[in-house]
């Protein structure tokens, strides 16, 4: 008896084939034809309306795509605070955890800042005073860290953490602080300052609290209690006031 041979149709593979490259088409498409900047504008102004006492403004959008946008000239104003805080640029980049990655530069300093959906933020890096701030009497590069949680319709964070530390500042009237460091828990208003020390102009080393003004922050209160070194002698020191006497 002479054998039977069966050819398989190959219809069915042809058939997925060309609908799969019907799909990536039709996503590339998407791709590039979506006007991704208005999209994400739209979403800036979004967020802008959900935040009554910050600002955010910028030139224009750039490197937009699905997947993240670079926001060119981003400022950012707190309600009662005097100036605003200046970046040359925010590149976001979206993604599932974190929700979404932001690089901040400001004048060729960068700083990384990681947002989660439950409303926490980490962050990392280093800060251009001058160009943050816009302002020629403050220079400096602050190297910064932390981790902040901050729920919606919050004005300050619930909780968290913060550090601060620079080489060399130079603040308003030409006062050099060199050897700078800060670190502090957050609870609200409430601030739990566990280190605030300097080399110069003097040797300072203290711990204290604040109180976070949410209208103002250099309305600000603090009072820290430590130990100044002049020469080899040590003594206590306590000092209080607020965040505007300090700097001004």
């Amino acid at each position: 008896m002479a054998k039977v041979y069966r050819k398989s149709s190959s219809l069915p593979g042809r058939i997925l084939v060309r609908l799969f490259l019907t799909i990536i088409g039709f996503i590339i498409g998407i791709a590039l034809f979506t006007p991704w900047d208005k999209i994400w504008a739209s979403a800036l102004a979004s967020v802008d309306e959900e935040l009554p006492t910050i600002g955010l403004t910028w030139d224009r959008i750039d490197h937009d795509g699905p997947f993240g946008f670079r926001v060119r000239d981003f400022r950012i104003t707190v309600a009662q605070t005097p100036g605003d805080l200046h970046f040359e640029y925010a590149y976001v980049k979206m993604g599932f955890s974190p929700l979404a990655n932001v690089q901040l530069n400001t004048g060729g300093s960068k700083c990384q800042l990681d947002l989660y959906s439950n409303g926490s933020f980490e962050f990392e890096g280093d800060l251009n005073l001058t160009y943050l701030l816009g302002y020629a009497d403050f220079k400096g590069i602050l190297r910064t860290s932390g981790k902040l949680f901050l729920p919606a319709g919050s004005v300050l964070p619930k909780k968290g953490w913060v550090d601060i530390r620079s080489q060399q500042l130079i603040l308003p009237g030409d006062k050099s602080i060199e050897d700078l460091a800060f670190t502090a828990e957050m609870k609200g208003a409430d601030m739990d300052i566990r280190d605030f020390s300097m080399r110069l102009p003097l040797t300072y080393k203290s711990a204290g609290t604040a109180i976070l003004d949410p209208e103002n922050l250099y309305r600000t209160t603090f009072k820290l209690q430590g130990d100044m070194t002049v020469g080899k002698e040590s003594f206590p020191y306590e000092v209080e006031g607020t965040l505007s006497d300090a700097i001004w």
